[in-house]
């Protein structure tokens, strides 16, 4: 599955582990570039980790659908299936 990681800090370790379970994660910094890799991947889900201010998070929930994540979760705990 292709997912765009929508960060305050990278690289973040999340990737990582959602690349170990064999997920294609784009990391995105700014709002531009979540918009940009949702257009170029249009089946791709988006993550918003919980670094993320919740004003910029709303910019990209107003467009796509986002699974927003809590401070206490782990990549086992993103089930996109």
């Amino acid at each position: 599955m292709t997912l765009i990681l929508f960060t305050a800090v990278a690289p973040c370790t999340l990737t990582d582990e959602l690349s170990l379970q064999g997920h294609k994660v784009y990391e995105a910094l700014a709002i531009s570039e979540v918009l940009a890799l949702a257009e170029q991947h249009p089946t791709a889900s988006i993550i918003i980790t919980p670094d993320v201010e919740q004003s910029r998070a709303s910019v990209i929930q107003q467009h796509w659908p986002t699974v927003r994540l809590h401070k206490q979760f782990t990549a086992l705990d993103i089930s996109l299936n």
